[in-house]
């Protein structure tokens, strides 16, 4: 399968060329279409299908294709965000210019949806196995594409459904990115400040944690334990470090609460 988009096409003569983001041009005939389609093709729509060889062009062309449309399409948006897929689309001039085929396919989708339909397709597709590499990203995409889609208004409704739900479903993972990104309106957390997070969600990616989170979360009301229960983990092979692995920690010394494990410390760095 391949996703795409139209790089040109003559609507007269009913075909044209795809752009792939492996910098590929598959060429598209109107009858390879599964449905034909109901309006002119334009440039950078995006087209997902199937390639199929091609001996005449010693190559390949795009077979069993379809515009993104329906709300189910949604599920290749996300695809995308595994890495970075650019196209190169002709502008007014012929100039090739660069477009971000992920953008191309959210705002194609969120136009067919209108605004009556925007929050249930965005948040059937997500739940707490959404993958957590890719949400900041995602968020801030629906953010980007949703503004400039709709009315301001509108467009502040939608966001402020969407990531509520987000919030509201959100798994640790997820949470936790956000925190340390500080980009609580993802979650449907719009007040200035920082956010309290669970204990649990900070104990369950502890490995991720550095220096300047623990001064964050020392003000929380669990903080102070917190903050003295990580560090002296850090130090639990302390019998068993060399003075090499034990000075890039001792910053965190001040973070201790118990004074025997301060002293201790002090006497093996001596």
């Amino acid at each position: 399968m391949f996703i795409g988009a139209v790089k040109w096409f003559d609507n007269n003569k009913g075909f044209g060329t795809l752009a792939l983001p492996s910098g590929e041009e598959l060429f598209v005939h109107i009858r390879r279409f599964k449905i034909p389609p109901e309006h002119i093709i334009q440039p950078a729509e995006v087209i997902v299908g199937d390639k199929k060889s091609d001996p005449k062009r010693n190559g390949y062309l795009a077979h069993n294709c379809k515009i993104l449309k329906r709300p189910e399409d949604w599920k290749f948006v996300i695809s995308l965000f595994e890495k970075d897929h650019i196209v190169l689309i002709p502008d007014n001039h012929g100039h090739e210019q660069k477009h971000n085929l992920t953008s191309l396919a959210a705002r194609q989708l969120l136009r067919a949806q209108g605004k009556d339909n925007v929050v249930s397709m965005l948040t059937s597709h997500f739940d707490f196995r959404f993958n957590s590499s890719i949400f900041l990203a995602y968020a801030e995409l629906l953010d980007k594409s949703i503004s400039g889609i709709f009315e301001k208004e509108i467009a502040s409704e939608l966001l402020a459904q969407v990531f509520t739900y987000f919030g509201n479903h959100v798994s640790h993972q997820i949470l936790f990115r956000v925190w340390k990104e500080r980009m609580f309106r993802y979650i449907g957390y719009p007040a200035d400040g920082d956010y309290e997070i669970p204990e649990e969600v900070l104990n369950l990616n502890a490995t991720e944690i550095n220096y300047d989170d623990l001064i964050r979360i020392r003000a929380y009301s669990f903080g102070k334990s917190f903050c003295n229960d990580f560090v002296e983990a850090l130090f639990d092979d302390l019998d068993t470090m060399d003075k090499q692995d034990i000075e890039p920690l001792i910053p965190y010394i001040d973070f201790l609460e118990n004074e025997d494990s301060i002293e201790k410390i002090n006497l093996i760095m001596q």
